[in-house]
C-alpha cells in the first residue's frame, strides 16, 4: 500500500462586515515542500501589507504557518488571514497518482 504524502496548501480568507465582504477560503497554491509553502506565505503577506488599511487593521499576529491582521475588538468581522494547511495526499492502489 502506498504511503500518503503530506501536501501544504496556502489559503487566504478575509471578512469586512462594514463593507459587506466575506471572502470564501481561496487556495493560493499547493506544495509538497513545507519550505515552498512558507515562501508563498511570506510573499502573500508582503503583498497584502502593501494594500492593508493600517488604520482599520491595527493588530497582526503570525507564526510559521499563519498570519492574520484584524481590527482590535472587531476581529470576527474585520480580518485578513493567510495560512498553510497540511493535508495527506493519498495514492489509489494501482494508479499512477
Amino acid at each position: 500500500m502506498p504511503k500518503p504524502r503530506e501536501i501544504y496548501t496556502v489559503v487566504t480568507t478575509s471578512a469586512d462586515a462594514d463593507q459587506g465582504c466575506f471572502q470564501e477560503p481561496t487556495p493560493a497554491g499547493s506544495y509538497f515542500s513545507f519550505q515552498g509553502a512558507q515562501a508563498e506565505l511570506a510573499r502573500l503577506i508582503e503583498e497584502e501589507k502593501e494594500t492593508l488599511d493600517t488604520a482599520r487593521y491595527d493588530t497582526e499576529e503570525w507564526n510559521d504557518t499563519v498570519w492574520y491582521a484584524y481590527q482590535e475588538g472587531y476581529a470576527a468581522a474585520c480580518f485578513v488571514r493567510i495560512e498553510v494547511i497540511t493535508s495527506l495526499l493519498m495514492d489509489e492502489e494501482g494508479t499512477d497518482g
